[in-house]
Parts: C-alpha cells; sequence; structure tokens
C-alpha cells in the first residue's frame, strides 16, 4: 500500500514548462485529476462509514470531499502564476468522484 501511495505521489510532483500545453480533454493529466478524485472520495466515503455515519451519509460526505477537492485545485490554479484553471480538468474530477461514490456504495 504505501508502495502505491509512494507512486502516487511521484506521479503528481509539479513539473514547471516554457509553455502551458494545450488543454485536451484526453491527456495523463486528465487521468490524475481523475484518480485522486476517485481516490478522495472513496477514502472519505469509507472514513465516514468507519466513524458510524450512514450508507448514504457516507457517500454524500465522499462525493462532497472529491467535489471539493477539485474545486480547490481549480481555484488555487486561478491564482498561481503560469496554471490554469480549466472545466475540462474539473468535468474530470467530477468523473472520478462518480466512480468513487459507485464503488462505495457496492461496499458493505
Amino acid at each position: 500500500m504505501s508502495t502505491c501511495l509512494l507512486a502516487l505521489c511521484l506521479s503528481l510532483s509539479h513539473h514547471t514548462a516554457p509553455h502551458p500545453p494545450a488543454d485536451r480533454w484526453i491527456g495523463e493529466d486528465k487521468w490524475k485529476h481523475y484518480f485522486v478524485s476517485f481516490v478522495v472520495t472513496s477514502l472519505a466515503a469509507s472514513g465516514a462509514r468507519a466513524a458510524g455515519a450512514g450508507r448514504s451519509g457516507s457517500l454524500y460526505v465522499g462525493a462532497g470531499a472529491g467535489v471539493a477537492a477539485g474545486a480547490y485545485k481549480e481555484m488555487r490554479d486561478r491564482h498561481t502564476p503560469g496554471a490554469t484553471p480549466s472545466l475540462r480538468d474539473f468535468a474530470w474530477d467530477l468523473a472520478g468522484v462518480g466512480t468513487g461514490v459507485v464503488v462505495a456504495a457496492q461496499a458493505r
């Protein structure tokens, strides 16, 4: 598990490019948005469930945490020099949240 987390952290490291890349619908950055949102949603839902929240309540907590993380990232990009906020990134965040909720809903 810790090896997977280390690999995730290293893959999410920030590299500065002289020119911002084109904002495409599919790319490495989009998969990172999807995966991180999925993980945040899943962990928050699981944590809420372990803390005693009901099934639907834990799904709301997970979805809220995933959406909040994606929105925070895009808002931070708005105020970071050289970064550009992207609705496409946020769409991938929402896709990861949706998948995380579906997976968490299947857990017992």
